[in-house]
Protein backbone atom coordinates (compact mmCIF):
# COMPACT_ATOMS: atom_id res chain seq x y z
CA UNK A 1 0.00 0.00 0.00
CA UNK A 2 1.71 2.96 -1.36
CA UNK A 3 0.50 6.94 -1.33
CA UNK A 4 0.28 7.95 -4.94
CA UNK A 5 2.16 10.83 -4.83
CA UNK A 6 1.42 12.62 -7.82
CA UNK A 7 -2.51 12.27 -6.77
CA UNK A 8 -1.89 13.72 -3.17
CA UNK A 9 0.52 17.03 -4.95
CA UNK A 10 -2.04 17.41 -7.61
CA UNK A 11 -4.93 17.74 -4.58
CA UNK A 12 -2.72 20.26 -2.63
CA UNK A 13 -1.64 22.26 -5.92
CA UNK A 14 -5.89 22.95 -6.63
CA UNK A 15 -6.99 23.26 -3.24
CA UNK A 16 -3.94 25.82 -2.96
CA UNK A 17 -6.21 27.98 -6.09
CA UNK A 18 -9.34 28.48 -3.67
CA UNK A 19 -9.16 31.04 -1.40
CA UNK A 20 -5.89 33.13 -2.53
CA UNK A 21 -6.02 36.44 -4.12
CA UNK A 22 -3.60 37.61 -6.55
CA UNK A 23 -3.60 41.14 -4.69
CA UNK A 24 -3.37 39.92 -1.11
CA UNK A 25 -0.94 37.20 0.41
CA UNK A 26 -1.79 34.24 1.32
CA UNK A 27 -5.44 32.25 1.86
CA UNK A 28 -9.15 33.67 2.72
CA UNK A 29 -11.13 30.65 3.05
CA UNK A 30 -13.27 32.37 5.94
CA UNK A 31 -16.41 30.12 7.43
CA UNK A 32 -19.26 30.62 5.12
CA UNK A 33 -17.56 32.37 2.66
CA UNK A 34 -17.84 32.31 -0.89
CA UNK A 35 -14.07 30.84 -0.31
CA UNK A 36 -14.74 28.70 2.24
CA UNK A 37 -17.88 26.63 0.57
CA UNK A 38 -15.92 26.38 -3.04
CA UNK A 39 -13.19 24.55 -1.20
CA UNK A 40 -16.25 22.35 0.48
CA UNK A 41 -17.75 21.71 -3.02
CA UNK A 42 -14.47 20.57 -4.75
CA UNK A 43 -13.71 18.44 -2.15
CA UNK A 44 -17.21 16.51 -2.31
CA UNK A 45 -16.36 16.72 -6.03
CA UNK A 46 -12.93 14.55 -5.10
CA UNK A 47 -14.96 12.71 -3.03
CA UNK A 48 -17.60 11.89 -5.56
CA UNK A 49 -14.29 10.43 -7.68
CA UNK A 50 -13.58 8.07 -5.51
CA UNK A 51 -16.75 5.94 -5.25
CA UNK A 52 -17.87 7.10 -2.24
CA UNK A 53 -21.17 8.27 -0.82
CA UNK A 54 -21.36 11.98 -0.33
CA UNK A 55 -23.31 14.21 2.16
CA UNK A 56 -23.17 17.84 3.76
CA UNK A 57 -24.57 17.98 7.39
CA UNK A 58 -26.78 21.00 8.95
CA UNK A 59 -23.26 22.01 9.88
CA UNK A 60 -21.91 22.43 6.80
CA UNK A 61 -19.32 19.85 7.38
CA UNK A 62 -18.85 17.62 4.14
CA UNK A 63 -18.22 13.69 4.06
CA UNK A 64 -17.63 11.22 1.93
CA UNK A 65 -18.08 7.52 3.17
CA UNK A 66 -16.43 4.19 1.85
CA UNK A 67 -19.58 1.97 2.67
CA UNK A 68 -18.35 -1.16 3.86
CA UNK A 69 -18.19 -3.35 6.41
CA UNK A 70 -20.64 -2.56 9.16
CA UNK A 71 -21.43 -0.40 12.14
CA UNK A 72 -20.10 3.13 13.02
CA UNK A 73 -17.83 4.59 10.60
CA UNK A 74 -13.51 5.26 11.34
CA UNK A 75 -14.04 9.53 10.10
CA UNK A 76 -10.61 10.83 9.54
CA UNK A 77 -9.97 14.44 8.36
CA UNK A 78 -9.69 18.13 8.86
CA UNK A 79 -11.15 21.53 8.13
CA UNK A 80 -10.68 23.65 5.28
CA UNK A 81 -11.31 26.48 6.03
CA UNK A 82 -8.47 29.36 6.98
CA UNK A 83 -7.12 32.17 8.80
CA UNK A 84 -7.45 35.83 7.61
CA UNK A 85 -3.52 35.39 4.86
CA UNK A 86 -3.26 32.15 6.32
CA UNK A 87 -1.50 29.20 4.63
CA UNK A 88 -2.77 26.15 2.82
CA UNK A 89 -1.70 23.17 5.16
CA UNK A 90 -3.59 24.01 8.09
CA UNK A 91 -6.69 21.60 7.99
CA UNK A 92 -6.37 21.50 4.40
CA UNK A 93 -3.75 18.82 4.13
CA UNK A 94 -5.17 16.64 6.62
CA UNK A 95 -8.44 16.71 4.59
CA UNK A 96 -6.21 15.58 1.03
CA UNK A 97 -4.24 13.14 3.59
CA UNK A 98 -7.28 11.37 4.06
CA UNK A 99 -8.12 11.40 0.71
CA UNK A 100 -4.91 9.98 -0.46
CA UNK A 101 -5.11 7.28 2.33
CA UNK A 102 -8.39 6.34 1.13
CA UNK A 103 -7.45 6.39 -2.85
CA UNK A 104 -4.45 4.32 -1.02
CA UNK A 105 -6.39 1.81 0.49
CA UNK A 106 -8.60 1.17 -2.14
CA UNK A 107 -6.31 0.17 -4.81
CA UNK A 108 -4.19 -1.98 -2.18
CA UNK A 109 -7.45 -4.32 -2.76
CA UNK A 110 -7.79 -3.78 1.75
CA UNK A 111 -11.91 -4.44 2.67
CA UNK A 112 -12.48 -2.33 5.77
CA UNK A 113 -14.58 -4.28 8.27
CA UNK A 114 -16.14 -1.06 9.24
CA UNK A 115 -17.23 2.03 7.30
CA UNK A 116 -14.28 4.75 6.54
CA UNK A 117 -15.10 8.29 6.60
CA UNK A 118 -13.61 11.45 5.25
CA UNK A 119 -14.88 14.62 7.05
CA UNK A 120 -14.44 18.07 6.15
CA UNK A 121 -15.63 20.18 9.42
CA UNK A 122 -16.33 24.03 8.55
CA UNK A 123 -15.42 26.73 11.02
CA UNK A 124 -12.91 25.69 13.10
CA UNK A 125 -11.26 28.56 13.21
CA UNK A 126 -13.21 30.98 13.87
CA UNK A 127 -11.85 34.47 13.53
CA UNK A 128 -14.73 35.52 11.47
CA UNK A 129 -17.45 34.92 14.06
CA UNK A 130 -15.68 34.02 16.97
CA UNK A 131 -17.56 30.56 16.74
CA UNK A 132 -14.25 28.23 16.68
CA UNK A 133 -14.61 24.16 15.84
CA UNK A 134 -18.20 24.82 15.11
CA UNK A 135 -18.81 21.94 12.84
CA UNK A 136 -17.21 19.39 15.33
CA UNK A 137 -19.37 20.90 18.58
CA UNK A 138 -21.96 20.21 16.33
CA UNK A 139 -21.25 16.93 16.20
CA UNK A 140 -20.39 16.51 19.26
CA UNK A 141 -23.52 18.21 20.96
CA UNK A 142 -21.32 20.95 22.21
CA UNK A 143 -22.16 23.66 20.76
CA UNK A 144 -23.19 26.87 22.25
CA UNK A 145 -26.89 27.55 20.87
CA UNK A 146 -27.01 30.82 22.24
CA UNK A 147 -23.62 31.82 21.12
CA UNK A 148 -24.29 30.79 17.72
CA UNK A 149 -27.85 33.00 17.30
CA UNK A 150 -25.87 35.99 18.48
CA UNK A 151 -22.86 35.81 16.32
CA UNK A 152 -21.84 38.98 14.10
CA UNK A 153 -19.01 39.24 12.03
CA UNK A 154 -17.20 42.88 12.05
CA UNK A 155 -19.02 43.87 9.21
CA UNK A 156 -22.73 43.37 11.03
CA UNK A 157 -23.80 40.31 9.38
CA UNK A 158 -25.29 37.30 11.76
CA UNK A 159 -23.85 33.77 11.19
CA UNK A 160 -27.44 33.06 10.57
CA UNK A 161 -27.73 35.34 7.29
CA UNK A 162 -24.57 33.79 6.32
CA UNK A 163 -25.42 30.01 6.54
CA UNK A 164 -28.68 31.25 5.20
CA UNK A 165 -27.23 32.28 2.13
CA UNK A 166 -25.88 28.65 1.05
CA UNK A 167 -29.32 26.92 2.45
CA UNK A 168 -28.44 26.41 5.48
CA UNK A 169 -30.80 27.07 8.60
CA UNK A 170 -29.22 28.00 11.98
CA UNK A 171 -31.73 26.55 13.96
CA UNK A 172 -30.80 23.06 12.69
CA UNK A 173 -27.37 23.49 14.42
CA UNK A 174 -28.31 21.34 17.48
CA UNK A 175 -29.59 18.67 15.40
CA UNK A 176 -26.71 17.72 13.87
CA UNK A 177 -25.55 15.96 17.36
CA UNK A 178 -28.15 13.49 16.57
CA UNK A 179 -25.53 11.85 14.00
CA UNK A 180 -22.63 10.74 16.47
CA UNK A 181 -23.65 7.21 17.05
CA UNK A 182 -22.56 7.05 13.36
CA UNK A 183 -18.81 7.78 14.45
CA UNK A 184 -16.87 4.80 16.15
CA UNK A 185 -14.13 7.79 16.45
CA UNK A 186 -12.08 10.15 14.83
CA UNK A 187 -8.26 10.23 13.22
CA UNK A 188 -6.56 13.81 11.99
CA UNK A 189 -3.34 14.51 10.72
CA UNK A 190 -2.17 17.77 10.54
CA UNK A 191 0.51 20.15 10.38
CA UNK A 192 2.67 20.35 13.98
CA UNK A 193 2.10 24.38 13.63
CA UNK A 194 5.41 24.24 15.93
CA UNK A 195 9.05 23.66 15.66
CA UNK A 196 9.58 20.93 18.00
CA UNK A 197 9.51 18.28 15.10
CA UNK A 198 11.40 20.11 12.74
CA UNK A 199 14.17 20.44 15.46
CA UNK A 200 14.72 17.06 16.77
CA UNK A 201 14.58 15.77 12.99
CA UNK A 202 11.80 13.57 14.20
CA UNK A 203 9.29 12.35 11.23
CA UNK A 204 6.03 12.21 13.06
CA UNK A 205 4.51 13.73 16.25
CA UNK A 206 2.04 11.56 18.30
CA UNK A 207 -0.13 13.81 20.18
CA UNK A 208 -1.40 12.60 23.50
CA UNK A 209 -3.20 15.98 24.91
CA UNK A 210 -4.43 19.00 22.84
CA UNK A 211 -4.56 22.30 25.03
CA UNK A 212 -7.64 24.14 26.49
CA UNK A 213 -7.86 27.21 25.47
CA UNK A 214 -9.96 30.53 26.76
CA UNK A 215 -10.45 33.73 25.04
CA UNK A 216 -11.34 36.43 27.29
CA UNK A 217 -12.69 40.24 26.69
CA UNK A 218 -10.93 42.53 29.17
CA UNK A 219 -12.17 45.99 29.15
CA UNK A 220 -11.01 49.06 31.43
CA UNK A 221 -12.72 51.90 31.89
CA UNK A 222 -11.22 55.77 32.48
CA UNK A 223 -11.83 59.28 32.14
CA UNK A 224 -11.79 60.99 28.03
CA UNK A 225 -10.36 64.37 28.81
CA UNK A 226 -7.86 66.97 26.85
CA UNK A 227 -4.82 65.31 26.73
CA UNK A 228 -2.37 68.78 26.89
CA UNK A 229 -4.86 70.43 29.42
CA UNK A 230 -5.41 67.95 32.34
CA UNK A 231 -3.43 67.92 35.07
CA UNK A 232 -1.07 64.82 35.58
CA UNK A 233 -2.53 63.59 38.90
CA UNK A 234 -6.34 64.35 37.44
CA UNK A 235 -5.66 61.80 34.53
CA UNK A 236 -7.40 58.20 34.26
CA UNK A 237 -6.49 56.46 31.42
CA UNK A 238 -7.94 53.49 30.37
CA UNK A 239 -5.00 52.76 28.52
CA UNK A 240 -2.65 53.19 31.23
CA UNK A 241 -4.52 50.35 33.43
CA UNK A 242 -4.85 47.68 30.60
CA UNK A 243 -0.63 47.97 29.84
CA UNK A 244 0.08 47.55 33.41
CA UNK A 245 -2.34 44.76 33.07
CA UNK A 246 -0.59 43.33 30.13
CA UNK A 247 2.97 43.74 32.11
CA UNK A 248 1.77 41.40 35.15
CA UNK A 249 -0.05 39.26 33.23
CA UNK A 250 3.56 38.80 31.37
CA UNK A 251 5.30 38.08 34.37
CA UNK A 252 2.11 35.85 35.22
CA UNK A 253 2.91 33.72 32.13
CA UNK A 254 6.45 33.06 32.43
CA UNK A 255 6.45 31.82 36.09
CA UNK A 256 3.87 29.03 35.18
CA UNK A 257 5.27 26.46 32.78
CA UNK A 258 1.89 24.73 31.73
CA UNK A 259 0.33 27.93 30.44
CA UNK A 260 0.87 29.95 27.44
CA UNK A 261 -1.13 33.47 26.99
CA UNK A 262 -1.35 36.13 24.30
CA UNK A 263 -2.79 39.87 24.36
CA UNK A 264 -3.89 40.06 20.21
CA UNK A 265 -6.29 42.43 20.29
CA UNK A 266 -6.49 46.41 21.63
CA UNK A 267 -9.16 48.39 21.15
CA UNK A 268 -9.17 52.17 22.62
CA UNK A 269 -11.64 54.67 22.30
CA UNK A 270 -12.06 57.46 21.64
CA UNK A 271 -8.51 56.70 20.02
CA UNK A 272 -7.35 59.99 19.02
CA UNK A 273 -3.68 61.10 20.06
CA UNK A 274 -4.72 64.15 22.23
CA UNK A 275 -8.16 62.51 23.97
CA UNK A 276 -7.23 60.53 27.57
CA UNK A 277 -8.79 57.17 26.59
CA UNK A 278 -11.79 56.60 28.22
CA UNK A 279 -11.99 52.60 27.67
CA UNK A 280 -9.54 50.49 25.98
CA UNK A 281 -10.21 46.25 25.53
CA UNK A 282 -7.90 43.77 25.51
CA UNK A 283 -8.78 40.35 23.76
CA UNK A 284 -6.91 37.55 25.80
CA UNK A 285 -5.84 34.26 24.45
CA UNK A 286 -4.50 31.93 27.18
CA UNK A 287 -4.14 28.27 26.88
CA UNK A 288 -2.95 24.66 29.07
CA UNK A 289 -3.35 21.27 28.69
CA UNK A 290 -4.18 21.00 32.30
CA UNK A 291 -7.36 22.34 33.00
CA UNK A 292 -6.81 23.48 37.13
CA UNK A 293 -4.16 25.17 35.02
CA UNK A 294 -6.80 27.00 32.90
CA UNK A 295 -8.77 27.52 35.48
CA UNK A 296 -5.98 29.68 37.66
CA UNK A 297 -4.82 31.89 34.78
CA UNK A 298 -8.64 32.54 34.20
CA UNK A 299 -9.25 33.41 37.47
CA UNK A 300 -5.63 35.38 37.87
CA UNK A 301 -6.86 37.52 35.39
CA UNK A 302 -10.40 38.60 36.72
CA UNK A 303 -8.81 39.10 39.88
CA UNK A 304 -5.44 41.27 38.56
CA UNK A 305 -8.14 43.12 35.87
CA UNK A 306 -10.12 44.32 39.18
CA UNK A 307 -6.79 45.52 40.74
CA UNK A 308 -6.19 47.21 37.83
CA UNK A 309 -9.46 49.06 37.81
CA UNK A 310 -11.96 48.33 40.07
CA UNK A 311 -14.76 48.57 37.27
CA UNK A 312 -13.14 46.53 34.87
CA UNK A 313 -15.19 43.82 32.81
CA UNK A 314 -14.04 40.24 32.27
CA UNK A 315 -16.29 37.92 29.99
CA UNK A 316 -14.56 34.69 28.63
CA UNK A 317 -16.20 34.40 24.84
CA UNK A 318 -14.97 31.01 24.15
CA UNK A 319 -13.74 28.30 25.61
CA UNK A 320 -12.24 25.02 25.30
CA UNK A 321 -11.38 22.15 27.46
CA UNK A 322 -8.50 19.88 27.25
CA UNK A 323 -8.48 17.23 25.89
CA UNK A 324 -6.41 13.68 25.84
CA UNK A 325 -6.26 11.30 23.02
CA UNK A 326 -7.24 7.76 23.11
CA UNK A 327 -5.08 6.07 24.68
CA UNK A 328 -5.64 2.77 23.08
CA UNK A 329 -4.78 4.59 19.84
CA UNK A 330 -1.34 5.94 20.44
CA UNK A 331 0.80 2.61 19.69
CA UNK A 332 -1.26 1.71 16.43
CA UNK A 333 -0.21 5.11 15.08
CA UNK A 334 3.46 4.53 16.26
CA UNK A 335 3.67 0.80 15.13
CA UNK A 336 2.62 2.26 12.21
CA UNK A 337 5.27 4.58 11.93
CA UNK A 338 7.78 2.32 12.60
CA UNK A 339 6.75 0.09 10.31
CA UNK A 340 6.86 2.17 7.54
CA UNK A 341 10.74 2.85 9.07
CA UNK A 342 9.61 6.50 10.47
CA UNK A 343 10.49 7.93 13.54
CA UNK A 344 8.35 9.54 15.99
CA UNK A 345 8.12 11.38 19.37
CA UNK A 346 4.99 12.08 21.69
CA UNK A 347 3.96 15.20 22.29
CA UNK A 348 1.48 17.88 23.56
CA UNK A 349 -1.10 19.88 20.41
CA UNK A 350 -0.84 23.46 21.88
CA UNK A 351 -3.20 24.74 19.31
CA UNK A 352 -6.91 23.48 19.23
CA UNK A 353 -8.51 20.87 16.78
CA UNK A 354 -11.43 19.21 15.89
CA UNK A 355 -9.62 16.15 17.74
CA UNK A 356 -10.37 18.02 20.58
CA UNK A 357 -13.55 18.66 20.71
CA UNK A 358 -14.49 14.72 19.43
CA UNK A 359 -12.00 13.22 21.74
CA UNK A 360 -14.49 14.09 24.50
CA UNK A 361 -17.10 12.16 23.74
CA UNK A 362 -15.62 9.48 20.78
CA UNK A 363 -12.31 7.61 20.45
CA UNK A 364 -10.14 10.06 18.75
CA UNK A 365 -5.94 10.71 17.92
CA UNK A 366 -4.00 12.67 16.18
CA UNK A 367 -0.76 12.47 14.22
CA UNK A 368 1.24 15.60 13.64
CA UNK A 369 4.01 16.29 10.67
CA UNK A 370 6.74 18.86 10.78
CA UNK A 371 6.21 22.71 9.96
CA UNK A 372 9.17 24.76 8.20
CA UNK A 373 10.73 27.01 10.84
CA UNK A 374 7.15 26.17 12.81
CA UNK A 375 5.49 28.79 11.09
CA UNK A 376 1.72 28.08 10.85
CA UNK A 377 -1.07 31.51 10.49
CA UNK A 378 0.66 32.65 7.64
CA UNK A 379 1.55 32.54 4.33
CA UNK A 380 5.23 30.96 4.73
CA UNK A 381 3.78 28.48 6.51
CA UNK A 382 5.12 25.08 4.42
CA UNK A 383 5.45 21.58 4.69
CA UNK A 384 8.43 19.47 2.73
CA UNK A 385 6.47 17.11 0.40
CA UNK A 386 8.46 14.38 2.08
CA UNK A 387 6.90 15.27 5.15
CA UNK A 388 3.62 15.25 3.45
CA UNK A 389 3.83 11.43 2.39
CA UNK A 390 5.07 9.96 5.34
CA UNK A 391 2.28 11.45 7.18
CA UNK A 392 -0.15 10.16 4.47
CA UNK A 393 1.35 6.73 4.96
CA UNK A 394 1.44 6.67 8.53
CA UNK A 395 -2.26 7.86 8.46
CA UNK A 396 -3.71 5.33 5.95
CA UNK A 397 -2.08 2.70 7.79
CA UNK A 398 -3.32 3.42 10.83
CA UNK A 399 -6.89 3.70 9.14
CA UNK A 400 -6.14 0.36 8.03
CA UNK A 401 -5.59 -1.04 11.61
CA UNK A 402 -8.33 0.88 13.17
CA UNK A 403 -10.98 -0.19 10.85
CA UNK A 404 -10.35 -3.55 11.61
CA UNK A 405 -10.11 -3.44 15.48
CA UNK A 406 -12.80 -4.48 17.98
CA UNK A 407 -15.10 -2.00 19.81
CA UNK A 408 -13.79 0.30 21.64
CA UNK A 409 -15.07 2.04 24.55
CA UNK A 410 -16.05 5.43 24.43
CA UNK A 411 -14.76 8.56 26.91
Amino acid sequence: MRIDSHYLQGALEELGHIGSRADQRGYYRLAWSPDERHAHSWFRDRLKALGLRVWTDGAGNSFGQWDIGEGPALAIGSHLDSVPSGGNYDGGLGVLSALAAIKALQDSGFRPTRPIRITAFTDEEGPRFGTGLLGSKAVAGLLDFDQCKNAHDDKGRSLAEAMAEYGFSIDNLPSVKATLPDFYGYLELHIEQGPRLENSGVDIGVVTDITGIAQILVTFFGVANHAGTTPKEDRHSALLAASRFILALEDFIAQEPQIVGNVGSIEVSPNAANVIPSQAKLRIDVRSPNEHALYRAVAWIREHAALRDPDATVSVYHQVSPAHMHTAWLPVIENAAEGLGFSHTRLVSWAGHDAGILAHVIPAAMLFVPSHRGISHAPEEWTAFDDVLQGAEVLAETAKQLAGMGEVHRP
